[in-house]
């Protein structure tokens, strides 16, 4: 006994090398025949590959744009200043006791102070030879801070700061130079909420175009699936061949729409680049990374396959009803 245990066990791998083989070799078999029919019609095959790339393509090219958005929002954003002017009736004391609280704060990255000498001596030389200080009586101008918050601050954050800091002792105003960040904070946030709308009504259509084109292959072939069926083939055998068909259909249309947006970038690019450069931005498009590859490849195949099994559950279900 202990020495045919080997002989046994050598024997029972074998048979799983086996089947496994075997399966292997039917899927083969029913990825090629599905390729084939899906090779036989090319014109209308053309046509639905051609619609589902031009439909993915859109919130695909959007997804890029967030992501490549994303890249251009830290080159606008990345140093936005907080100015916090005090009141004119400010003293020395008052102008430590303020700096002091801000050297307390972790929010900032960056502290500058600005006297109201030498913001009065800044305009006069922007004003050149006109001589403003024998024109006015006092200095209007008041002490101030120019803040740098830190990079990691998010919008909500920087706008609780400024109203913080607008509420300190003898502060007059405190100024963000960055308001219009919060309205490309907002496109942002609406191109994310579109792309994930288009995304998820995309996913719902493709099933059914799947589930449509399988169900047309059905009835096309209905006299060989009933044939088949009278010879004992199970539900597994004819349904395999269309699910690969759907399989392919969407691998091929995900392609197709790929090469679509790596045709949109390389056009786009040029004309962003010279839209954006007078404003000191450097925008570029990026493509999509291999994993999100992967997980695109992946979904596709999900909704493909999901779309052709209820199509072929639905119509096996009722050849199997009539060969009864």
């Amino acid at each position: 006994l202990h020495d045919a245990l080997p002989i046994s066990h050598f024997a029972f791998t074998t048979r799983q090398v086996n089947l496994m083989s075997h399966a292997l070799s039917m899927h083969k078999h029913a990825a090629t025949r599905a390729l084939k029919t899906f090779l036989r019609q090319p014109l209308g095959s053309l046509l639905i590959l051609v619609m589902l790339g031009i439909a993915l393509t859109l919130p695909l090219a959007l997804y890029l744009v967030v992501q490549s958005n994303q890249q251009m929002l830290g080159q606008l954003t990345s140093t936005p200043q907080i100015t916090v002017f005090m009141a004119l009736s400010a003293e020395q004391k008052d102008v430590d006791a303020l700096q002091a609280e801000l050297n307390k704060r972790p929010e900032l990255s960056k502290i500058e102070y600005v006297s109201k000498q030498k913001a009065l001596a800044d305009m006069q030389q922007s004003m050149g030879e006109q001589d403003l200080v024998s024109m006015l009586d006092e200095n209007p101008l008041p002490d101030a801070f120019v803040l740098t918050p830190k990079a990691e601050l998010n919008p909500n954050q920087l706008q609780a700061l400024q109203a913080d800091l607008g509420g300190l002792p003898m502060v007059d105003l405190a100024q963000m130079d960055a308001q219009w960040m919060q309205t490309l904070h907002r496109i942002n946030h609406v191109v994310h909420q579109l792309v994930w709308f288009l995304a998820i009504t995309l996913c719902l259509a493709f099933v059914l175009v799947a589930h449509n084109t399988i169900r047309l292959q059905i009835l096309s072939q209905k006299e060989e699936i009933e044939i088949t069926k009278l010879l004992g083939a199970p539900s597994s055998f004819i349904r395999r061949p269309f699910l690969y068909q759907a399989w392919w259909q969407g691998c091929l249309a995900l392609l197709i729409s790929l090469g679509l947006c790596w045709y949109l970038i390389r056009l786009s690019t040029p004309m962003l680049q010279a839209l954006f450069a007078p404003y000191g931005l450097q925008l570029t498009w990026r493509f999509f990374t291999l994993p999100e590859l992967l997980i695109l490849l992946g979904l596709m195949s999900v909704l493909a396959v999901f779309g052709a099994t209820f199509a072929t559950r639905q119509h096996l279900r009722h050849f199997r009803a009539k060969t009864h």
